[in-house]
């Protein structure tokens, strides 16, 4: 699995995968993109390792039928809820004679950072530098090309808890996948649905999963909140099937179809017929069933509110994207947040074909992350394929003259297939 970066990103309800590449103009291409139930992992742990596999499994196994490819290896997303962030600074001396930095004064830099006492029940799983100082000078964020002696950076480092990640990759392997790296979510997923202006200004990330609400604040292209709410879709779930006294499996189908907590469906009630355990029928009143859900929507976002406030960024923030299909999917619950908080509020939708959906948003932004740091080196790949290809074409050039009509058609439908590869 060369030709494209496989990311995933494995939730608490389900696990979704995307795969994407770098087109002929150099932009990013998302060729494929699935989602698969999953309920191996509880608020970014993992509590069953077969489950987890097999959400794994089933998801990767869509995505290669998708792109026409076998995938090998992965990279994957680890949530904020379980990560700690701490800051240090790294310092090298540039090595080059002419004193120009190169990627691998980068690469030492960014290691120099993550010299850092660690706890012994705790490892680094990322650096997410936060500007590069070059002979004094700061706010650069690419050094590479310039000119200096001494490179220093200020980074974020991520450390999460050993058994956490090794139970994680146990889920990977046991799949029969390999994993090449870890993208931090709020980041990933800052970058498939956020905008440069956005993450400049000052702009609140609301991920509402199923367990929990995850708050990222984003100023001056920088992660500088990392926070969480134990509440999420599942909640709202437990309080139908509670209240109305139903089973969580239609509760939760009657919360996607009827919950609208909008002023306009507020007189509009009628009853809902569910199947009941036992076979039997009941019938709900639709207003009770949008009562409970806002409450509950209302509950979130005061308490979020005042989360914000206690850490001095609610008056900070310019905005806020909401991502997640736990709540966000309800209709009115926009109206909710921007009515409560005093903020201009948008979902945040990945703008690729196909995927315009606010839960894929961490996969695309693990491939999007993936590929635009340069961990995946393309041209090298294409090059290698450009010898190949020379390397038949030597083959024909020992065969006998009276074969080169064959040669030219054989380019010829060759360069075809290749377009069209590239194309699609």
């Amino acid at each position: 699995m060369n030709e494209y970066v496989v990311g995933i990103d494995i939730g608490s309800s389900k696990v979704c995968a995307a795969a994407g590449r770098l087109d002929r103009n150099n932009k990013i291409q998302i060729i494929g993109i699935t989602s698969t139930p999953c309920s191996g992992l509880k608020r970014g742990i993992v509590v069953d390792i077969d489950s987890t596999a097999d959400g794994i499994i089933k998801a990767l196994e869509q995505l290669e039928r998708m792109i026409d490819s076998k995938i090998k290896d992965i990279y994957i997303s680890i949530s904020g809820e379980i990560c700690e962030i701490t800051s240090n600074r790294g310092v090298v001396a540039v090595s080059a004679e002419d004193r120009e930095i190169t990627k691998n004064d980068v690469d030492r830099v960014l290691k120099a950072a993550k010299i850092i006492s660690v706890p012994s029940d705790k490892e680094i799983v990322g650096v997410v530098p936060e500007q590069f100082v070059v002979d004094g000078y700061d706010n650069i964020t690419d050094p590479v090309g310039m000119c200096g002696m001494r490179l220093e950076v200020d980074a974020q480092i991520i450390m999460c808890q050993s058994t956490i990640i090794s139970n994680l990759f146990k889920s990977i392997n046991k799949a029969g996948f390999q994993s090449k790296g870890i993208v931090f979510q709020p980041i990933a997923t800052a970058l498939a649905v956020m905008n440069s202006e956005e993450m400049k200004i000052g702009t609140l990330l609301l991920d509402i999963g199923a367990e929990t609400t995850n708050i990222s604040v984003f100023k001056d292209n920088k992660l500088v909140l990392n926070d969480k709410l134990p509440l999420g879709g599942n909640t709202i779930t437990n309080d139908i099937s509670l209240c109305l006294k139903l089973p969580q499996s239609e509760s939760e189908k009657i919360k996607i179809k009827y919950g609208n907590i909008t002023d306009a469906f507020d007189n509009e009630d009628f009853k809902i017929k569910i199947n009941a355990n036992y076979d039997s029928i009941v019938e709900v009143s639709n207003n009770l069933l949008n009562d409970i859900i806002a409450a509950r929507i209302e509950e979130i976002m005061y308490l979020l509110k005042k989360k914000l406030d206690l850490h001095g960024y609610l008056e900070e923030i310019s905005g806020i994207v909401v991502i997640g299909g736990g709540i966000s999917l309800v209709k009115g619950s926009i109206d909710i947040c921007r009515e409560i908080l005093g903020k201009p509020v948008r979902i945040g939708i990945p703008e690729y074909i196909g995927a315009e959906n606010t839960m894929y948003s961490s996969a695309i932004g693990v491939v999007k992350d993936v590929i635009s740091s340069g961990k995946v080196d393309f041209k090298e790949e294409k090059i290698t394929k450009e010898k190949k290809k020379s390397d038949v074409k030597s083959i024909w050039n020992d065969e006998d003259d009276e074969d080169n009509d064959e040669e030219n058609d054989e380019g010829f439908f060759s360069k075809i297939k290749d377009f069209f590869t590239d194309f699609f």
